[in-house]
Parts: structure tokens; C-alpha cells; sequence
């Protein structure tokens, strides 16, 4: 059977009114592996792959710094953090500013002892570590072009870089992506990874606003429709500037202004996102583009965490 989004979880709808309270940077839309759940081999269609200039990256930073800086910051936004040769001093220059919650997502095949260190001594307050499966067999056929042994073993360099280097708070998560191919399998690996003392995040499959099969996923049609979870709070900057209209508008078809021109502030209180973010509020879903009217991606806008014992009483990962 098929796992389901459970849409009662989809309910952290409350707006961040003033400024968001989550911003995705693409400080490199580059990726090394071509995943089964991704549309990342598609993204040339959309825009080229590149590297944020670090002039437009201090701008974005000095302003969350001035208007928010206990927003959670993604470093990432559609590629992998090691295919950005200078993320240590990017994160180092965030967390110089006073940032609070600066984060990483990576598919973690690069993250190895001597990648790794630098990202750990320059603040870095998070990292997740997209595996998805609990055998080498079911990996391959989701993280396509990577090694499942590797990342298992960077995780746990990691995890132990963490213990000899690490900042009081840094924390590490390895995340599994619940699909028909991998559901059988979620219990193995929250057991393997609570061995291992290392905490879990679970949560369903997206389909990048219909650009890839999630089967967990219900048509809007048959549901009562809530307010998107990333719309309501979070803003997404493309390498390029560009902000998408949504975390999963990740080929950015939806564009809403450009912080190259414009603050983050003015983009978000009075720009397009503000206009779709009402519309979503007051239930004017047939008014959106098409892009979000038709997305049933809101369905999955919960995740759900498992923190070993050892983590939960004080000890780092």
C-alpha cells in the first residue's frame, strides 16, 4: 500500500507578516547526483547552473541580519553545499553577522573528514543528509550516482567531528524521503541511525509542483484545500537573485522579484508574494498560477523527527 500525506499534519499555515521566517539561498544550484524524486536534470530548461556572486550573498545576509536574524537560513537551495567551493566562509560571514540558525541539506557523497571540518569550525548550526533507504539496493535506485556506503560513512565521520570539534548546539540529521519505493523501510533505518545515535528526519515525498510522480499525494479536488506551509513563511533566492514563488518552485517558474533590485522586505510585504500568500489565506486557490493552483505538494508540509536518547540528554550527535 502506497503511504499517504497525512494533510492533518499540513496545518503550520500561520503567516510571517513582516519578514519570512525561513530563507532559501541557492548559494549553488549545482548537483552531482540525478535523483528519482529530483527534477534537478531537467533545470537547464529553467536557468543556468551556477554560483551566487558573494557581493549579492552579503547583501541577502546583511539585511536578515538587520531585520531578522533568528530566521532559519538554508544555504541551499536546488544543488549540494560541497559544490560550493567557499561555503565555509559563507557561513562564516552569516554567522559573524549575528545569524542564529544557519542550516544545510546535502546528499552528503563530497562530505568527507577534510570538506566537512571547515563548514563545523565556521558555525555552521545544522546539516541534513538526504539517504532516503536502508540498503545499498533501494539507494541506488533513488540517489542515483551515488554510494550508500560513503555517505554512511561520512555521516558518522561526521557525527564523531562533531564530538571532537564541534560547537555546543551543532547538530546533525540524516533525512529519508517516504516513497512507494523506500516505505518498507522506515523502521530500519530510524533503528540503525538510533544505534548510531544519530537523529532522524522523516518526512513525504513533494512533487516540485508536478514535475515528478509522488503517488501520496491526493488530488486538490477531493480535499479541503489549506494555505501552503513554505509560501506562508519562507522566501527562496536563486542563484541568479531571482526569487522563486515557492520552495518547490525550483526551476523558479514562478518568478517574484529579483534582491538584486529590491529588499527581501519590500519583496515579501509588498510584492507578489504578499498578493499569493492572501490568496491562498482567503481561500482564492483558482486565482494562483497555474503552477500553484494545481500543486498538491501543501499535503506534505510537515516532517517528523526522531532524536536518539543520548542526543536528547545533552550529548551531541
Amino acid at each position: 500500500m502506497t503511504y499517504k500525506s497525512d494533510i492533518q499534519k499540513a496545518d503550520r499555515t500561520t503567516e510571517a507578516t513582516d519578514f519570512p521566517k525561513v530563507v532559501l539561498i541557492d548559494n549553488t544550484n549545482a548537483c552531482n547526483l540525478r535523483c528519482s524524486m529530483c527534477d534537478h536534470k531537467n533545470m537547464r530548461q529553467y536557468r543556468k547552473v551556477q554560483v551566487m556572486a558573494m557581493d549579492l550573498y552579503r547583501k541577502i545576509i546583511d539585511e536578515i541580519a538587520l531585520e531578522n536574524p533568528t530566521a532559519r537560513i538554508w544555504q541551499i537551495f536546488f544543488g549540494d553545499p560541497f559544490l560550493c567551493k567557499d561555503m565555509d566562509e559563507r557561513i562564516r560571514y552569516a554567522k559573524d553577522k549575528g545569524l542564529t540558525d544557519v542550516v544545510l541539506n546535502t546528499n552528503g557523497l563530497l562530505m568527507t573528514r577534510e570538506r566537512a571540518l571547515p563548514l563545523i569550525e565556521a558555525g555552521l548550526d545544522a546539516i541534513y543528509v538526504g539517504i532516503d533507504a536502508a540498503r545499498a539496493d533501494t539507494y541506488e535506485k533513488i540517489r542515483v550516482g551515488g554510494d550508500f556506503q560513503k555517505v554512511v560513512d561520512n555521516v558518522l565521520t561526521y557525527r564523531d567531528l562533531l564530538k571532537t570539534a564541534g560547537r555546543q548546539g551543532q547538530q546533525l540529521f540524516v533525512q529519508f524521503v517516504v516513497s512507494d519505493i523506500n516505505e518498507a523501510q522506515v523502521d530500519m533505518f530510524k533503528e540503525f541511525w538510533e544505534k548510531h545515535g544519530v537523529a532522524v528526519k522523516i518526512r513525504p515525498k513533494v512533487s516540485w509542483a508536478g514535475l515528478v510522480e509522488a503517488a501520496n499525494l491526493q488530488a486538490n479536488s477531493n480535499l479541503v484545500r489549506r494555505p501552503c506551509y513554505w509560501l506562508m513563511r519562507t522566501i527562496n533566492i536563486c542563484a541568479d537573485g531571482r526569487v522563486a514563488l515557492c520552495s518547490v518552485d525550483v526551476h523558479c517558474r514562478v518568478p517574484c522579484g529579483n534582491v538584486a533590485e529590491e529588499s527581501i522586505k519590500t519583496l515579501w510585504q509588498k510584492g507578489l508574494l504578499q498578493h499569493y500568500r492572501r490568496m491562498h489565506l482567503e481561500n482564492r486557490f483558482h486565482e494562483l498560477p497555474d503552477m500553484c493552483r494545481n500543486c498538491a505538494d501543501w499535503q506534505s508540509g510537515y516532517a517528523e523527527f526522531h532524536i536518539p536518547k543520548t542526543i536528547a540528554a545533552g550529548e551531541k550527535a
